[in-house]
């Protein structure tokens, strides 16, 4: 007997029973949980029979949770069986039992496969049969019958199977390891939920909220001229090798996205003053000469067919649906024999369907549609073999549909019109580019070739760009309006001169603030390069820069699938796809779950992190919530999946990524593991008898007593042998590390009141009390003391500051006592003072270079330390190596930033308040400070060697152009080699 085993009972009964009848001529009748033939049996699961059992199902984890035994990762996992489909379960077990072969007829995917495997997992004795595998696209009758024809022996997909089972365990291992480790340690008695793939989505969504809330508003300038009646904007050059930092490029190209191959692009001014100079310059009767002239002929292509991201992208755009929504309409349609297979991350066709798929097109395609439609012969990008893995792009598969729901009226209606669209004619139009240089008798051009870059602030001419575009053939724009996502892939183009700017979608970056103006004209002027004529007028623009909006499901769908990286180009993002977070059939899921347990919610048609979500990822290490490390445990899947990656291989990676998650834990949270392994009971203070422990603290087990004591104050956790002193009636401290409710952190010493109450208590001279050193006070001079956490004055008389002006005593009036608060704690920004650290600083009043200071963002950084000035009188300050070099761009001072790993990566001195960098290697030359400071305030160096370029040597003397842009001073270029 062959046994067939559907996903569902609605594809057993409307589609796999009809093609049993039409093939194999069985007569079936109704069975509990399966339909039973002569020779061929169908049954059915209801999605998953089987799960991984939970971590107390293991030997030695049962009753409560404990960080002792984190984490469990299993070499063998156990399985259970789902109590609600248990029934189902016992039916499909004895028909498999009874059967000679098995079909696995569940969805064609990675989870389809799983429920299936997980049934031959818990009974293994079944892996002896044979076992096929039914694949199937689509349930229209012709497809089906076919697909059974070719049943697929089951080794054929068997890395599928090791990907589905090696993605159910990876989630396993890290979201129930991870959950229970941060609910006992950082959750204080809350439960907090960590998902391998969850988390680092409810990452994006907080980091999103967080641009939102903390954007300035911002305007910028450009310059716009009117030549011979049609406009023109000022340009510059530019290159991803003029030196700025990648955090600098990326918010210029944002800010300014057209960039032609020459290097042009729209120039923009964040100071006033400089677009006014640029005016001042340009404005009649200067005159402005072409100086060159480049016309071409361009293409749009309409989009391809849907994979399941973009169908639930548009779904939301449009009609405001949910991913999930969406998903489960396609579904619906899909069993529906409507839609093929929705689960799919493909938008191509195998070269095998262009014909019938032509034809279908042809059928659907109304009469306007028809008359702009492509020959079938054509060269169409979307039929394309080998983008098609497992399924190829959602399609309607031909049925005509019949009293359907609106939602899924709706859904299948965009599939339809986004097929029917992809076999259309190209919009094609012709562009006339004109360069228009400012006279200047210095400096003279040849025909199409402008011989140095631009810059305002240099001797070079000033340039404009003047774009003229005439359309050729609509194509499929005469019937398919262009969208905002449209015009931001065809670089930002207007069809209209002088159009507004900064409409775009106002992503993270500000992505539109400066879109280029497109004059739309009938036919070209007869212009020639030299033609000279000034300008109609020049003016300033002064425009706002785009507020960053918060994610709806489609944007957050779009970031999820590049994990969070911003990626305007189609090829890129397609490359991107398999390091993105989930897949198609669960990026919808992990949407909802987020919903479900509170992290974010919806508000109109965005998401937005709640305080629950905000604060579980502030308690998340960088491993847990890194969407680009997530990403990339998603390539590794594919890999597995594709056979270029053993299973092993995978496993160990995510087994060796849980070990040092929790020594990362362990390090943090020291004094949780501690509490944990204490043997000893701590007595109650209330009535005597032993404490438990919790999460969170301690309570006493005795309910008419009720004592319950928290293991954290004031922000800061104490060690377990610090609550029991405490407990015992002990004064315990001084303790550094309290935190006040305005976030600055403070010292003290420890007590419990009669009440159990905790109170903070200091010296009656309001300071510590330690042992004393030969260091002075550099306030008041007095003989300092020291303890383990800081060095400290308890000078009370009137001790004179030696840096004082002459008659003051400690900064007050001549004779006045004064309590003096100077401390110097022994860590600070994350590194401890060593003790030779500490003598220079009290010597000399300047520590050497210190390496090891971390920035509240967790990034290394190095710096010496001395003593501050005015304000910070008393205060230990950084001073940074580099230092006096003043930031081109917003006037503050750049820092030098080591790289996160100085053996691989140089560092760059970056401005802290805008960005702006200069890499410590350019050109594969090393800078040395000197040179940095010279170019900063010279706006020039000296001839330095040696510059290095594929296989070229050379010398050359450098520029600091308009906006921090650093260029070669060409007339000074020199090849060495």
């Amino acid at each position: 007997m062959i046994l067939l085993v559907a996903e569902k009972p609605s594809v057993a009964n409307q589609h796999y029973r009809p093609m049993l009848e039409r093939i194999e001529g069985e007569k079936f009748t109704q069975g509990d949980g399966c339909l039973i033939g002569k020779n061929h049996c169908i049954t059915w699961c209801v999605g998953h029979l089987i799960t991984l059992a939970p971590l107390d199902a293991y030997p030695g984890y049962e009753g409560g949770w404990r960080l002792s035994n984190l984490p469990l990762l299993p070499e063998k996992f156990r399985l259970m069986e789902i109590e609600s489909t248990r029934k189902q379960l016992a039916v499909v077990r004895q028909m498999m039992e009874q059967a000679d072969v098995l079909v696995n007829g569940a969805d064609a995917g990675r989870e389809g496969n799983l429920i299936f495997d997980l049934v031959l997992d818990f009974t293994p004795a079944f892996k002896q049969k044979t076992i096929k595998r039914l694949w199937v696209n689509s349930y229209v009758a012709k497809d089906l019958d076919k697909a059974w024809k070719n049943l697929e022996d089951a080794t054929q997909r068997v890395n599928l199977s090791y990907a589905a089972r090696l993605r159910q365990r990876a989630d396993w291992m890290v979201g129930l390891n991870a959950t229970r480790a941060y609910t006992l340690t950082a959750g204080r008695g809350k439960m907090i939920s960590v998902g391998r793939v969850q988390t680092p989505t409810l990452n994006l969504v907080v980091e999103r909220d967080t641009i939102v809330e903390q954007f300035k508003e911002l305007y910028y300038y450009s310059v716009v001229g009117t030549w011979k009646g049609y406009q023109a904007q000022y340009v510059k050059q530019e290159t991803k090798e003029d030196g700025r930092s990648p955090t600098m490029l990326r918010q210029r190209s944002a800010q300014a996205p057209g960039m032609t191959n020459d290097g042009l692009k729209v120039a923009v001014f964040e100071k006033e003053a400089e677009a006014n100079a640029v005016v001042e310059r340009c404005k009649p009767p200067a005159p402005a000469t072409i100086a060159k002239i480049d016309t071409q002929q361009k293409k749009q292509f309409p989009q391809k067919p849907f994979d399941l991201t973009e169908l639930q992208k548009e779904g939301n755009k449009r009609f405001k649906f949910s991913a999930q929504q969406v998903l489960d309409c396609a579904q619906d349609l899909y069993e529906k024999k409507l839609l093929t297979y929705p689960r799919t991350d493909s938008q191509y066709l195998p070269d095998t369907m262009k014909q019938e798929a032509y034809a279908l097109a042809q059928r659907l395609a109304t009469p306007e549609q028809k008359g702009v439609m492509r020959g079938e012969g054509e060269n169409f990008v979307f039929i394309n073999s080998s983008k098609v893995t497992d399924h190829f792009a959602i399609i309607p598969t031909g049925e005509v549909p019949n009293g359907l729901p609106e939602m899924e009226q709706k859904i299948y209606d965009l599939a339809k019109e986004r097929f029917v669209q992809a076999w259309l004619k190209p919009y094609v139009w012709s562009e006339m580019e004109v360069v228009l240089e400012t006279k200047d008798d210095r400096r003279k051009t040849k025909e199409g070739v402008i011989l140095s870059e631009a810059s305002a602030e240099s001797k070079d001419p000033d340039l404009f760009r003047l774009k003229l575009k005439r359309n050729e053939d609509l194509g499929f724009r005469a019937l398919v309006k262009e969208t905002k996502d449209d015009r931001r892939k065809t670089k930002g183009k207007k069809g209209d001169a002088g159009a507004d700017a900064g409409k775009a979608d106002g992503g993270a970056e500000g992505k539109g603030d400066s879109d280029e103006i497109t004059n739309l004209v009938e036919a070209f002027p007869e212009w020639n390069v030299g033609d000279t004529s000034p300008f109609d007028s020049v003016e300033l623009q002064k425009k706002k820069k785009s507020k960053p909006k918060y994610y709806t499901e489609a944007t957050l769908l779009a970031a999820m699938k590049t994990a969070g990286k911003q990626i305007e180009n189609e090829e890129l993002a397609e490359a991107m796809k398999d390091r993105g977070l989930g897949t198609p059939a669960t990026q919808a899921g992990i949407i909802e779950t987020l919903k479900k347990r509170g992290f974010i919610e919806a508000q109109k048609n965005y998401l937005v992190s709640t305080a629950r979500g905000r604060e579980v990822i502030a308690l998340m290490d960088e491993k847990v919530k890194s969407p680009e490390m997530t990403g990339e445990w998603e390539y590794k899947l594919s890999q597995v999946e594709k056979g270029t990656l053993s299973p092993v291989e995978f496993r160990d990676g995510i087994v060796e990524y849980v070990k040092q998650l929790f020594a990362d834990l362990h390090a943090r949270y020291a004094c949780q593991f501690e509490r944990e392994a204490a043997t000893e009971k701590l007595n109650c203070p209330k009535c005597g008898g032993a404490l438990d422990v919790a999460p969170w603290g301690y309570v006493c087990p005795n309910a008419e007593c009720g004592f319950r004591f928290g293991h954290t104050v004031a922000g800061k956790m104490l060690a377990h042998s610090e609550v029991k002193a405490l407990l015992a009636g002990e004064t315990v401290g001084p303790l550094s590390g309290f935190k006040s409710k305005k976030g600055s952190e403070f010292s003290a010493k420890l007590t419990l009141d009669k009440d159990f109450n905790i109170n903070f208590e200091f010296e009656s001279d309001g300071k510590f009390h330690g042992q004393k050193t030969d260091y002075k006070c550099p306030l008041c001079g007095s003989p300092l003391k020291e303890n383990k956490n800081a060095i400290f004055c308890t000078g009370t008389a009137q001790s004179k500051d030696p840096r004082s002006e002459p008659g003051m005593t400690n900064g007050k009036e001549p004779g006045m006592t004064n309590d003096c608060n100077f401390t110097l704690f022994k860590t600070i920004a994350g590194h401890v003072l060593t003790a030779k650290e500490i003598a220079a600083l009290f010597g000399s009043g300047h520590t050497p270079l210190i390496q090891g200071f971390k920035s509240k963002k967790g990034s290394e950084f190095a710096a010496a330390l001395k003593w501050g000035e005015g304000a910070d009188k008393g205060r230990a300050v950084f001073e940074f190596q580099h230092r006096d070099l003043p930031c081109p761009v917003c006037g503050g001072s750049l820092r030098f930033r080591g790289g996160t790993n100085p053996q691989d990566a140089p560092g760059a001195y970056v401005c802290p308040q805008c960005g702006y960098g200069i890499p410590q290697v350019f050109y594969q030359r090393k800078f040395s400070d000197e040179e940095v400071e010279k170019l900063l305030k010279d706006k020039a160096t000296p001839v330095l060697e040696p510059f290095k370029k594929n296989e070229t040597t050379f010398r050359a003397a450098l520029e600091l152009r308009e906006g921090g842009k650093i260029a070669f001073n060409k007339l000074t270029v020199e090849v060495i080699k």
